[in-house]
């Protein structure tokens, strides 16, 4: 699973998405979870973008673990 951070003009978004194979051969993702936009993160965990990446990258992991 993996990281991925859509920017808009208001906001950034965090979201952990899995890539897979489809039934017609063709590779996707699917969003497992939403973490959150980088404004409510940054509140919750650290004062900077990378601090928060690194939580993220961290709840990724255990997703994987999960499955």
């Amino acid at each position: 699973m993996r990281i991925t951070t859509p920017k808009s003009k208001n906001a950034e978004s965090f979201y952990i998405t899995k890539g897979y194979i489809n039934y017609k051969g063709v590779s996707t993702s699917v969003i497992i979870r939403k973490l959150g936009t980088l404004t409510d993160l940054l509140k919750e965990h650290g004062p900077t973008r990378d601090d928060v990446m690194v939580w993220a990258k961290e709840e990724a992991r255990i997703e994987t673990l999960k499955l």
